[in-house]
């Protein structure tokens, strides 16, 4: 499970780059204007990311316990059972943070809720912005924290991918965000007849 563990940190670290990649493919440009039209298609999209918030919950959960076992059952020194938990420390959670990961995914076990958390992020770019710097942010305070920036991590992949319902443009005549130019929507200047 350890390595299971750093396998994900790494697939998260080159996620962006897999969907710069693959944004050409038809069927996912399919699935994005059908989640412009459709409720189904943002449900789905919703339950997929909440998917992958569990699953890197329960691969942090079995990497810890893995851990903690691993230096309590061997017969080491104080000594040598300090510079494995030093070695070992990033992928300890502190049960706080395993507490504040299951609660905010709790959270998008609603879809009102991540429809409206995803809009708002998507929506507000500075927002996103102050999101992902506390993100970046959390495990400077403990490394032990990784899992609670690893779950808003999604959230900001997910809040930058999720479009507004109908292509309709942001509030406040804002700039939208560059996937959206990708798909044709080549508007550049606003409308500003009402």
């Amino acid at each position: 499970m350890i390595d299971a563990k750093l396998i994900i940190v790494f697939l998260l670290s080159a996620v962006p780059f897999m969907i710069a990649s693959f944004w050409r493919c038809k069927r996912l440009r399919r699935f994005y204007e059908g989640m412009k039209r459709s409720d189904n298609f943002r449900k789905f999209f919703t339950l997929m990311m909440l998917m992958g918030m569990i699953l890197i919950q329960f691969v942090d959960f079995h990497a810890s316990t893995e851990i903690a076992r691993m230096i309590q059952d061997s017969s080491v020194t104080s000594t040598e059972a300090a510079k494995m938990i030093a070695i070992y420390a990033p992928l300890m959670t502190r049960p706080y943070a395993t507490l504040l990961a299951a609660a905010i995914s709790l959270s998008f076990f609603s879809y009102r809720w991540a429809d409206y958390v995803l809009t708002i992020l998507h929506d507000y770019p500075k927002l996103f912005l102050v999101v992902a710097v506390v993100s970046m942010a959390i495990p400077m305070v403990s490394v032990r924290y990784l899992i609670v920036t690893e779950i808003m991590y999604i959230i900001l992949i997910a809040a930058y991918l999720y479009p507004d319902k109908n292509g309709n443009q942001t509030p406040r005549q804002r700039l939208q965000w560059p996937l959206r130019n990708l798909l044709g929507n080549k508007r550049t200047s606003t409308n500003t007849s009402v």
